[in-house]
């Protein structure tokens, strides 16, 4: 298949928006998955903060680190079908400067993807001050 400068696979989306966002997917990935070790370690340390051990021994806490990396690998695959919401928009509202639209969008979908896995961490915080 040969691709011409309007098309990009499959000619859903322009190629100049398909390589702009294909370029900083790595980036995003990079940062969800930093995103995601940090909230579990914050969720960690807010249980022990509370005195409540969330593992009894190392072998329980590397089966529930495998557990919920697994779910957290699952989770950042609809992530990357939710990034494809970025050059779908694009292709749909043409901005008229695409690239300071590009980037407001991509910091946008960043940082809320970002802040997502602190959600977790964030709802044990209040169960932990609610039964204290």
């Amino acid at each position: 298949m040969t691709f011409t400068p309007t098309q990009s696979a499959g000619g859903v989306f322009a190629q100049d928006v398909w390589t702009w966002w294909q370029a900083r997917r790595l980036r995003y990935n990079l940062v969800l998955a930093g995103a995601g070790w940090a909230a579990y370690g914050l969720n960690a340390v807010l249980f022990y903060a509370w005195g409540r051990p969330i593992w009894r021994d190392w072998q329980g806490a590397m089966s529930m680190t495998l557990f919920l990396g697994l779910g957290f690998l699952i989770l950042m695959g609809a992530a990357n079908v939710f990034y494809l919401l970025g050059p779908a928009v694009e292709s749909v509202v043409k901005p008229a400067e695409p690239a300071r639209f590009r980037a407001t969008t991509f910091r946008m979908g960043l940082w809320g993807s970002a802040a997502l896995p602190f959600v977790f961490p964030l709802v044990n915080l209040a169960i932990l001050i609610g039964d204290h």
